[in-house]
């Protein structure tokens, strides 16, 4: 083979040997009052999955109160955050942000660039600040159902719904449904057989693949498995 083939060769093997080994960013954005399962679900799912960095990113990096009793310091703040592939917004007590300006603008932001936003329990809300589930379908935390679909009347709400996978906008109900989320955004990038090793890991038996509704999008095959 000519030298300046070999050379091409080389580079184009390279280059596929970093984008294999590239690992996504995941942010996972916790607040004063954050649900501790809701972050803590994700962060075990993507942190135990070859593939992912994980870290935290919040207003500032003060220390943050979660469940009223846990301590955390966030890794970054909204200004020197690495930029994310997927975004994670827990939910808990999520009504003091839903106006805060900076975090929506964030939020906006990131959804331009990354291949998931993913809310979990009263996250959604942020989303909806945000106007990425106009159009939607989207789940949330049961007794959240009601407020989240008056606040946001281009979106359809469901219940009894562990997952809505939009594309790239996710949605999970509350609590643990953040593990199920995380998980199916694991099957999605990786494949079922890396979540599965997951799940089997984490020893989370709760968890079946097909639970959730992932909504038609164009040129696929909706699957509704409710």
């Amino acid at each position: 083979m000519p030298l300046i083939k070999r050379s091409v060769a080389l580079i184009d093997s390279l280059a596929r040997n970093q984008k294999q080994v590239r690992k996504r960013n995941v942010a996972i954005f916790i607040h004063d009052g954050v649900e501790i399962l809701d972050f803590a679900g994700p962060s075990e799912v993507f942190a135990a999955t070859e593939g992912f960095t994980v870290y935290t990113v919040s207003l500032s990096k003060e220390p943050i109160i979660s469940q009223g009793f846990v301590k955390i310091i966030p890794t970054y703040d909204l200004t020197d955050c690495p930029r994310p592939d997927i975004v994670v917004l827990p939910g808990g007590k999520t009504g003091p942000f839903l106006n805060n300006k900076p975090l929506i603008d964030w939020i906006k932001r990131c959804s331009e660039q990354a291949e998931v936003m993913l809310s979990v329990c009263t996250g959604a809300g942020l989303l909806a600040k945000a106007g990425l589930l106009d159009g939607k379908q989207a789940t949330t935390f049961h007794s959240y159902i009601e407020p989240l679909q008056r606040a946001t009347p281009k979106a359809r709400i469901l219940r009894d719904t562990r997952f809505v996978d939009n594309g790239q906008i996710i949605t999970t109900a509350g609590v643990s449904a953040g593990i199920d989320g995380a998980l199916h955004v694991v099957a999605k990038l990786k494949g079922l057989a890396a979540a599965t090793q997951t799940a089997r890991y984490m020893e989370y038996d709760k968890w079946k693949p097909d639970e959730g509704l992932v909504v038609k999008q164009p040129g696929k095959v909706a699957a509704d498995t409710r």
